[in-house]
Formats: C-alpha cells, sequence, structure tokens
C-alpha cells in the first residue's frame, strides 16, 4: 500500500516541482547535483594516511561514491556490507571498469579507523583488489566543500548523525550521474549506473522519490514513512492541479463567449 501510495506521488511532484525546491532547503537529505563536477580542490587522506585529491583518484575510472561516517551503528555499515555482498554479481572489472570511495563526512574518523574498516568489509570478498575499494576521511573544510558539491547534507547528534543512505556514481571525468538510494541495492541498478557513468549519461533517479517517501527515526534507528509530508504534498499538488484547470476552464469559456 505505502508503495502504491508513492507511485502516485511520482505524478503529484510531476505537477509541483515547488515541493521539492522547498525539501532542498532542508539540513538533512539529498540535494540531487545531476550534471555537475566534484571540485578539483578537495583532500582527504586514505586508510595508509596519504593525502590524495578526489578528482585526480576519480579520473582512473567511473567511481561509487558512499558517503558514510566509520563508527556510524547502523545504516552506515548497512550500506556497506550491501555492496561488499553484490560487488561479486557486477561483471565488470574493479579497478578498470569502476572503484568504489567509502567517503566519510565525519572530521573525527582517522586513517587508523578507516584502515580497520577497510580490512573488515576486504575480509568478506574474494579477488577483489584492495586498490578498487578505498576508504577516505578528512577534515572539516574538505568534508563540507566535498559534500556539498554532491548535495549530500547531514546533521551531527551527539557521536552520531542523521544523514540519508544514497550512493552517488561519477563519471571518469568527476561529472555526477546518478543517485542510488537505500541500503538495498540491486546489482543490476549498479551495473547499469557504472555503464551510464563510462558514457558520461546523466540518469534520472526514480528512487529519489521513494526517499522522499520516508524520514529517518533517530529513536528508532530506521526509516519510517512520512504520512504527513506524502500527504501534505499530494494535497499541495491537487490544489495546484485544480488551479491549472480552472483557469484553462476559464480561458476556453471566455474564448467561446468572443467568439459568439
Amino acid at each position: 500500500m505505502k508503495k502504491l501510495i508513492c507511485a502516485l506521488f511520482i505524478f503529484s511532484l510531476s505537477v509541483s516541482q515547488i515541493v521539492f525546491s522547498a525539501d532542498e532547503h532542508r539540513d538533512v537529505g539529498v540535494v540531487e547535483h545531476l550534471g555537475n563536477y566534484i571540485p578539483d580542490d578537495v583532500y582527504f587522506y586514505d586508510s595508509l594516511g596519504k593525502k590524495v585529491n578526489v578528482k585526480e583518484l576519480v579520473k582512473k575510472t567511473p567511481t561509487v561514491i558512499a558517503p558514510v561516517y566509520f563508527t556510524c551503528p547502523n545504516v552506515c555499515n548497512l550500506l556497506q556490507s550491501s555492496l561488499s555482498n553484490i560487488v561479486p554479481e557486477i561483471k565488470l572489472a574493479p579497478g578498470k571498469d569502476y572503484q568504489i570511495l567509502s567517503v566519510s563526512f565525519d572530521e573525527n574518523d582517522t586513517p587508523d579507523i578507516a584502515s580497520r574498516k577497510k580490512d573488515n568489509y576486504m575480509a568478506a570478498l574474494k579477488n577483489f583488489p584492495e586498490d578498487s575499494w578505498k576508504f577516505l576521511t578528512g577534515d572539516k573544510d574538505n568534508i563540507d566543500k566535498f559534500m556539498d558539491s554532491i548535495g549530500f547534507k547531514f546533521r551531527r547528534e551527539g557521536k552520531d548523525f542523521i544523514h540519508s543512505v544514497a550512493l552517488i556514481i561519477l563519471s571518469p571525468d568527476g561529472k555526477i550521474v546518478r543517485y542510488v538510494y537505500g541500503t538495498r541495492i540491486l546489482p543490476f541498478d549498479l551495473t547499469m549506473a557504472i555503464v551510464e557513468a563510462q558514457k558520461g549519461e546523466v540518469g534520472f533517479s526514480v528512487k529519489r522519490v521513494l526517499s522522499y517517501c520516508f524520514s529517518y527515526d533517530p529513536n528508532g534507528k530506521k526509516y519510517v514513512f512520512n504520512v504527513m509530508k506524502v500527504s501534505a504534498t499530494i494535497i499541495l499538488a491537487g490544489v495546484v492541479t485544480l488551479f491549472l484547470v480552472l483557469t484553462l476552464t476559464g480561458k476556453r469559456k471566455s474564448t467561446r463567449g468572443k467568439d459568439e
């Protein structure tokens, strides 16, 4: 039933783009920057402590960006575990056809923490080149600059963060071509996103609509269906639609009156 409501919600969003415009000003969420490029001057540290330029890293191959923080107790682990589970099913060569960057948005994360986290996920993978999945940490200035460039908004709550769950796919020239949402990632979806990135093609993110229908509950530490948000949006879209219908009907009657 919830998925049906979200499907109807897609129509509502197409009628009233103002809803997404207002939503983009939240302090948590994802504002899609499809077609934009990441900055040239953003620097992080890899799990060995080496300073790296992110733009230079992605020039090698299509890149899957996973915005996470390495001390996250829940969804970040689910996202990266999902990646480690599906990459063996992707019929593309890691390192040649694509690479993965787990990028921390917590300035308190260190290369040592990133190294331990990388060891955990690499242990679950077989025949996956270690250099094809990098775990990056950085200072607040570089984190904010990079996360702003990909439209990833988050808010600190004590030691943890309130944030969305998404992958951002980049072409080899650093262009944002696709957003993939949620922790349950399908191998086909990620494969198609990577193939599009190889061609530099920008793709529409349908799952953005589904993610809009759900909000993160920090108390329950899970995503819940946001009835108020969806209902308000549908009502607003209905009002806009009714206004357009009445306006067009009025113009037609006025035109007929003049003709008579």
